[in-house]
């Protein structure tokens, strides 16, 4: 079943709309997170703080409180994506509640340390009354429930981002989060069942990552875990198995990246629309029968 897309676009004549436009997705958010709480009772979204609650910020600092336990204790991922007004900083990072400092940083969002993230990209402030393109995507099917914010500020790739990411790993039944900075640097944060530790990434994993032909379509989408740095050594070292981290079905991969909020159409009938820099597309329509 394809996902449920809603267009928050705004025109270019609006002025700085990124305030309005998160308080729109926020509703939304807050909606889902409801229906999806209640759909997984075991495992817990909470919002610790939106784009309302940080004067001079704009974005989120999310909790996801899973069934997996570590000591005893449910697990607890975090992820950020917050933008400074003032500067226009984006600070995105995603990790273990356990780095997680509530206080001042971030106008009251808190710090997160650890895990992976950046603050290398900037959103445009104003006077520039550019356009913005922006999409939710969700779904909330069984065992494929996901929420995605996307959008665009500008036509060139490194003004664009999926600042949010929430979706179930179809692999473990476990919540991860994930997000983009506004160059389309990923920081996800997931939970490995068989061998219980964080995992972290910081891209898709894909057959072919070139922009080049010949165009396709990856299913299912899945993250490139970080693994340590592999050393020579006698003996060897036993091979280490990462158990996948996969997005729901309709979420895929494409190997071309496009300006700005591109519409794909497989050969199956199928019809895609793409996130952001990140390469990840969203299905808004299913193959023809």
């Amino acid at each position: 079943m394809a996902a449920t897309i809603t267009d928050l676009s705004r025109r270019g004549d609006q002025g700085f709309a990124l305030p309005g436009l998160f308080g729109e997705a926020h509703a939304l958010l807050m909606a889902w997170i409801t229906a999806a709480n209640g759909q997984n009772p075991t495992q817990q979204l909470i919002v610790l703080t939106g784009p309302a609650d940080a004067p001079g910020f704009c974005g989120w600092t999310l909790k996801a409180r899973l069934a997996a336990l570590s000591g005893g204790q449910p697990v607890e991922l975090i992820s950020q994506w917050v933008a400074n007004l003032s500067s226009g900083a984006v600070t995105t990072h995603a990790g273990l509640a356990s780095g997680f400092t509530p206080g001042t940083a971030l106008g009251g969002h808190g710090s997160l340390t650890g895990g992976v993230g950046t603050t290398s990209s900037l959103i445009t402030l104003p006077p520039q009354p550019l356009p913005l393109g922006a999409v939710v995507a969700s779904s909330l099917a069984a065992g494929q429930e996901f929420f995605c914010f996307a959008f665009s500020q500008h036509s060139f790739s490194n003004r664009q981002a999926v600042a949010l990411l929430i979706a179930m790993d179809v692999v473990s039944g476990q919540w991860h989060l994930s997000l983009t900075d506004m160059a389309g640097v990923i920081a996800t944060v997931a939970w490995n069942l068989a061998r219980p530790q964080v995992q972290l990434s910081t891209a898709f994993r894909a057959d072919f990552f070139s922009s080049a032909a010949p165009l396709m379509l990856v299913r299912p989408a899945q993250w490139l875990p970080i693994t340590p740095t592999v050393f020579y050594q006698q003996p060897l070292p036993p091979v280490q198995w990462w158990d996948p981290v996969a997005l729901p079905a309709d979420l895929a991969l494409y190997n071309r990246t496009f300006t700005s909020l591109g519409y794909i159409k497989a050969a199956d009938g199928s019809e895609w629309l793409q996130l952001g820099p990140s390469r990840l597309v969203v299905r808004l329509k299913d193959p023809v029968s």
